[in-house]
């Protein structure tokens, strides 16, 4: 066998540097391939649990409105606060609430429901049974929905005018008094809007 026959059953040194810098090129493109599609992955992850969360919300406040009672509510301060109110300052809202379980300790089933956003973003639903004092118990608490921009709420009265506020500024009613009709719109941190329109209880 000849020098040059030799030669041709191997690779040169070139050879296997150039092999193993393609080998390196496919590698990198294949993980930055891979990455993309994780990352694809993740986003389509978060943005269904993001909306599964606003679906739950939503269920949660459509429930809570609809079983609204006029029922006024003893704060633990002394005073007595209608059965529903706004916050006139910042979103924050606050009713009474029936179909809950009746107890021996609450025996009406009507709780107390407070609506807030909290420093994180996050939309609060807070309850007590209407026999509680919030001076006194914590009442029950959860996160309805993360990364919450702003919620707007409407009410039409019984002159079937709107009012962001309720009870109406400047409009003397009933501390007894609802809504006959609430829109809720929620902005998130992405700017994304959704509204729904839920009708109230007549309650005079």
């Amino acid at each position: 066998m000849t020098a040059n026959s030799r030669r041709q059953n191997g690779f040169t040194l070139i050879e296997v540097l150039v092999s193993m810098a393609l080998l390196a090129v496919l590698s990198m493109f294949s993980y930055q391939a891979v990455d993309v599609v994780m990352k694809v992955n993740e986003r389509s992850r978060d943005t269904m649990a993001s909306h599964a969360q606003l679906q739950r919300a939503w269920q949660i406040i459509g429930r809570d409105l609809m079983h609204l009672r006029p029922r006024t509510f003893a704060d633990g301060l002394g005073a007595t606060e209608p059965a529903y109110i706004t916050n006139p300052s910042d979103f924050g809202i606050r009713f009474s609430r029936g179909g809950g379980p009746m107890i021996k300790s609450n025996p009406s089933g009507v709780r107390r429901v407070v609506y807030e956003i909290n420093q994180d973003n996050q939309l609060i639903r807070t309850s007590w049974a209407i026999t509680d004092s919030p001076r006194q118990i914590d009442g029950t608490t959860m996160v309805l929905l993360d990364n919450v921009d702003k919620v707007e709420l409407n009410h039409l009265d019984k002159q079937k005018n709107y009012s962001i506020d309720w009870p109406p500024l400047n409009t003397s009613v009933s501390q007894r008094s609802l809504p006959r009709m609430i829109s809720v719109t929620i902005t998130t941190a992405d700017q994304a809007v959704t509204s729904r329109l839920f009708p109230g209880v007549v309650s005079e």
